[in-house]
C-alpha cells in the first residue's frame, strides 16, 4: 500500500479559529446561496491569478451536513470529488472563504492545514471579497491570538502568484527543496539541493547542491516559489 500522506503538525489551528470567532458574520440563506458565492469567488481574476488550475467546474460539492458539528473541507484519496460540509449555522461568507482556502491548498500536503500560508490566504481573500475593514479586523484578531501569518504571495514567470515559499523554508531545513528564483538577467532558475538555512540576517538562503564544498547563496528577495522534493 502507498504511504499515507501526513501534513505537518497543525499547531496554530486553535488560535486561528479563535481569531475568526469574534468576526462579524454575513449569512448566506441556504446551500444555493453558498454555491453562488463560491462561483463568484472562483470566477474572478483574483482567483485565477493564484489558483489557475482550480476552475469553476472543479468547485467542491456542497453537503448539508445534517448532524455535523462544524463545517469542513474533505478531499479523500480515491473520492470522486472534494466536498465542503456546511451545517446550517455555518452558512456564511466567512466560513465559505475559510473552506475555499482549504481547497486552494489541496495540493500543499507539506504545509500545515492552518499554518502561516493558510492564514495569509484567508487574510488576502477576506480583503478581496469582504473589504478593507473586515480584513483589518481579522489582522488585529490574528495579532490578539498570536496567529503567525505568511509572507505575501510572489509573482512567478508564469504570471501567477505563488504562496508558501517562506513557510516551506521555515519547515524545510535539512530537507531537499527546489528553490525557484530569478537570475540576474531576470530569467527563471530552479535549484534543487539540501536547504541549510538563512544567512545574512535572512537576506540569503543557503542550498547545498550534490557534494559541493560550499552551499549556493540565493537572495531571498529573488525567490518566488519553493517546493519540497520527495
Amino acid at each position: 500500500m502507498p504511504p499515507v500522506k501526513k501534513n505537518p503538525r497543525d499547531s496554530q489551528r486553535k488560535r486561528l479559529y479563535q481569531a475568526e470567532h469574534p468576526m462579524p458574520t454575513s449569512p448566506l440563506p441556504g446551500l444555493d446561496a453558498c454555491a453562488h458565492f463560491a462561483d463568484r469567488v472562483v470566477g474572478t481574476l483574483w482567483w485565477h491569478a493564484r489558483f489557475p488550475n482550480l476552475t469553476l467546474d472543479k468547485i467542491p460539492r456542497l453537503r448539508p451536513g445534517h448532524g455535523a458539528r462544524q463545517a469542513f473541507y474533505r478531499d479523500d484519496d480515491g473520492a470522486a470529488d472534494p466536498t465542503i460540509t456546511l451545517p446550517r449555522r455555518y452558512r456564511t461568507k466567512g466560513v465559505m472563504l475559510h473552506e475555499l482556502m482549504h481547497w486552494a491548498m489541496c495540493g500543499d500536503d507539506d504545509l500545515p492545514d492552518h499554518g502561516r500560508t493558510f492564514a495569509r490566504l484567508l487574510l488576502d481573500a477576506t480583503l478581496e471579497f469582504s473589504g478593507t475593514d473586515r480584513a483589518k479586523a481579522l489582522m488585529e484578531s490574528y495579532k490578539d491570538q498570536k496567529v503567525q501569518v505568511g509572507k505575501p504571495a510572489r509573482i512567478g514567470p508564469d504570471g501567477h502568484l505563488h504562496y508558501g515559499w517562506d513557510e516551506r523554508l521555515r519547515l524545510g531545513k535539512g530537507r531537499t527543496l527546489a528553490v525557484c528564483y530569478r537570475a540576474r538577467d531576470g530569467g527563471p532558475i530552479a535549484t534543487t539541493g539540501v536547504y541549510e538555512g538563512y544567512a545574512g540576517s535572512g537576506r540569503t538562503v543557503l542550498v547545498r547542491v550534490g557534494g559541493a564544498a560550499r552551499p549556493m547563496r540565493i537572495k531571498t528577495a529573488d525567490i518566488w516559489d519553493v517546493r519540497q522534493v520527495r
